[in-house]
């Protein structure tokens, strides 16, 4: 059976993710990318990382090679010692500091008997110190850096972003409030949510999201793809679907959600 590239587990032929670690499994011809965050393979195509949700921007960052440690160097040679200098005689020692005593006191006594002393001169007057010049005024503090809102592709990623989470923890209060008030068959929707989940559990979801179109400061259109990792609870089948849809996101309350969606041709 083929391995994961990233921690060796064997998987099934055509399987998407890895069970243990997450990574990508298909295309490895592509090269391999990882997440800059969590270092876990991924699939170019994703806008999100599936394991931590980092956002991808695009293609996913390339995981860097550890640098390599250089070799510490050997022992550095002994040094070899030094003969010891042969030393002077002691007599010869002591004759030279002889003479060198007696030339010191010839010499102290002819500068002593010339030297004149130095007449007497009055110190010079203290000089008046210059006023200090005045301190420079406080520099007024840095404005601070402009925090940009986050564009609309990054709040609608949001939304989708918690449904993958709720669909994930099969949590019905929170795939709910995915979707507008006005949302068409909407108990409908709860319905096929809870059925599904008692037949299958979600493995591995990731989703991409093109042609942000806004409407108004309260609408907008997205095509979304969903690529969804199943695994038959009777069977014990593993389903991967592929699913792309024409979404109507409204803003409700200061959150965007799903008012409607079709699935593209």
């Amino acid at each position: 059976m083929p391995q994961c590239p990233h921690c060796q587990t064997e998987h099934e032929l055509g399987q998407r993710y890895c069970q243990v670690c997450g990574s990508f499994l298909l295309h490895p011809e592509t090269g391999d990318t990882f997440c800059p965050q969590c270092g876990i393979r991924v699939s170019r195509r994703q806008e999100f990382c599936h394991e931590c949700d980092a956002p991808l921007k695009g293609e996913a960052a390339a995981a860097l090679a550890p640098e390599e440690q250089p070799e510490p160097a050997g022992p550095a040679a002994p040094t070899p010692p030094t003969a010891p200098a042969k030393g002077l005689q002691s007599w010869v020692v002591g004759l030279l500091v002889a003479a060198g005593v007696i030339i010191l006191l010839l010499l102290i006594l002819v500068f002593t008997r010339t030297e004149k002393p130095a007449p007497l001169t009055p110190p010079p007057p203290p000089k008046a110190e210059a006023p200090a010049p005045p301190a420079a005024p406080p520099a007024p503090p840095a404005a601070a850096p402009e925090v940009q809102p986050p564009s609309l592709k990054e709040q609608l990623q949001t939304t989708l972003a918690k449904m993958r989470e709720a669909r994930l923890k099969k949590d019905i209060i929170l795939l709910m409030d995915c979707y507008s008030r006005t949302f068409p068959d909407l108990d409908e929707k709860r319905r096929e949510a809870l059925k599904a989940w008692e037949n299958y559990d979600y493995t591995n979801m990731v989703f991409t999201i093109d042609e942000v179109q806004p409407l108004d400061a309260d609408n907008a259109n997205a095509t979304v793809t969903w690529y969804v990792d199943l695994k038959n609870r009777r069977t014990g089948e593993l389903i991967s679907s592929t699913q792309t849809f024409k979404v109507r996101f409204a803003k409700e309350l200061g959150q965007w959600r799903i008012r409607t969606l079709e699935e593209a041709e």
